[in-house]
């Protein structure tokens, strides 16, 4: 556990967790935004998909129904008997299949002049001409033109509606141009066919020319259907036509709105009808919910950030009391040098690398001379700086990496000296004797000549740690009875 605390207070860990569980945040919440903006995409799809369906099977059945009328218009005129029926009656042959289609506008069969010849409406047409009209002249000009879808136009009727006519053309016995049979369409049809839609905001329907003109647009940016407006034409039908096609995004030109539309090509009528979506409002839930999810994924990352930082600083100040209290437990307050207790560590930790590595350790224990003398003639306040200042000059000398000095206790320190063989050792401890006794120790406006007594002892096999510092204390007082201010040893005495 301490393991695990001390990784954590590293930091690395730390910020290696917290990342990885932010990033798995960011990871979960992208993953939500993104099926949820398929989803928002799906849904638009559906609906542009099913609206569009039943839009373009509504129309188009319907418009197989004045084509049928139509064709059975043809069907009665090529008879020949036609014209000795009474009025009345030829008027029933010709339109019995009209009433199917009463919601539309009128029928007419005009000759190869665009005159009336027949008609449904109740208002007379015999002095009307329909020969400046589109779906005469390409009936006229086309003979394989077919079944043709106009223009949207006004009506010359009493009622003057907008309409579009659907036509078919009429030959005589030798295939020359003989006239047309129309049927028009009031645009109220279409009107109330997608008023019946209940569109989203910024949605639109529009009914269209497979050339790019507008027969209706619901809702209409004039007022007016935007009927005979001129757009791009939509893109070209796919494979079997009449099936939605694949949406698109564009922009109107009409009101400047982006939005996603999906057509379907109603067949045989060269007619377009085009559902479209606002992205904008689309996606408007969408982006809200993005913004939202975005804040508190900031919110919760930052505070987790903020908390995981906090538990880091708070971990490493905790780390370091504790190792300000083991540096404590070991070193000596007055000096600074470490104490007996770490003595105690690393003598025992010394001795057994040097006997597994058949390295040489010499062990010095330095004494100051009549240091009980500088106590009770300047106090111990002048004492412990001289023992301070002492202590830092045992620290200069005994200066290479592996070499240890401590405060043994009162005026005595130990040097531990790992890998230093005979000759090294005497040169340390005379070295210590020089540094101390090469100058007063100045405190308080006093100047106190101190010298300093070493003793050494070399580790032999059978020693521990008690024996070793037994005998560097023994050669100290052989030091001392010897005169002080000298360095000595067991087997050997310096002067």
């Amino acid at each position: 556990m301490d393991k695990v605390l001390k990784h954590l207070s590293s930091g690395r860990l730390l910020r290696f967790v917290t990342s990885a569980l932010i990033l798995a945040i960011v990871g979960m919440q992208s993953v939500a935004l993104w099926r949820s903006y398929q989803e928002t995409w799906h849904d638009g799809e559906r609906y542009t998909a099913n609206t569009i369906s039943v839009l373009a099977g509504s129309i188009k059945r319907d418009f197989l129904l004045v084509e049928s009328s139509l064709t059975g218009l043809a069907e009665a005129l090529r008879e020949p008997t036609l014209m000795k029926l009474p009025a009345a009656l030829r008027q029933r042959v010709l339109f019995r299949r009209a009433g199917d289609a009463h919601d539309f506008g009128v029928m007419l069969v005009l000759d190869a002049q665009g005159n009336v010849v027949f008609d449904d409406a109740e208002d007379d047409l015999s002095a009307i001409n329909f020969a400046d009209r589109d779906y005469f002249r390409i009936q006229k000009e086309s003979p394989d033109a077919g079944v043709y879808v106009s223009r949207p136009f006004v009506s010359r009727l009493a009622s003057a509606e907008p309409a579009i006519a659907i036509s078919e053309r009429l030959n005589a016995p030798d295939g020359s141009f003989a006239g047309v049979v129309v049927a028009t369409i009031r645009l109220i049809y279409f009107q109330q066919l997608f008023e019946r839609v209940k569109l989203p905001p910024g949605g639109i329907i529009r009914l269209t020319r497979t050339d790019g003109t507008v027969i209706l647009r619901y809702p209409s940016t004039d007022g007016r259907g935007n009927v005979g407006d001129s757009i791009p034409p939509d893109p070209s039908p796919p494979q079997g036509a009449g099936a939605a096609d694949d949406w698109w995004v564009e922009t109107s030109r009409l009101d400047g709105e982006r939005r996603f539309l999906r057509t379907a090509y109603i067949e045989g009528f060269q007619l377009a009808v085009t559902v479209g979506l606002s992205a904008r409002r689309q996606f408007r839930g969408w982006y809200f919910r993005a913004a939202v999810t975005l804040a508190l994924t900031l919110t919760v990352s930052l505070l987790l950030a903020m908390t995981v930082s906090a538990l880091a600083t708070s971990l490493r100040r905790s780390r370091e009391m504790e190792r300000q209290l083991e540096r404590m437990a070991i070193t000596d307050s007055l000096t600074g040098l470490p104490n007996r207790r770490a003595l105690d560590l690393t003598l025992d930790v010394e001795m057994q690398r040097c006997r597994r590595e058949r390295r040489e350790l010499a062990v010095l224990m330095v004494d100051i001379d009549h240091f009980k003398r500088v106590n009770d003639t300047h106090g111990h306040t002048v004492g412990d700086a001289v023992l301070a200042e002492v202590a830092q000059r045992v620290r200069r000398a005994a200066c290479r990496p592996g070499d240890f000095a401590c405060r043994y206790g009162g005026e005595e320190f130990v040097v531990v000296l790992p890998e230093t063989p005979s000759e090294g050792v005497e040169l340390v401890a005379e070295r210590i004797r020089a540094g101390v006794a090469a100058s007063a120790v100045v405190t308080q406006g006093l100047a106190i000549e101190i010298t300093v007594s070493v003793g050494i002892a070399v580790q032999r096999a059978d020693d521990g740690p008690g024996e070793l510092i037994a005998r560097s204390d023994k050669a100290l007082y052989t030091a001392k009875r010897a005169g002080r201010n000298r360095v000595a040893r067991l087997e050997t005495f310096a002067a």
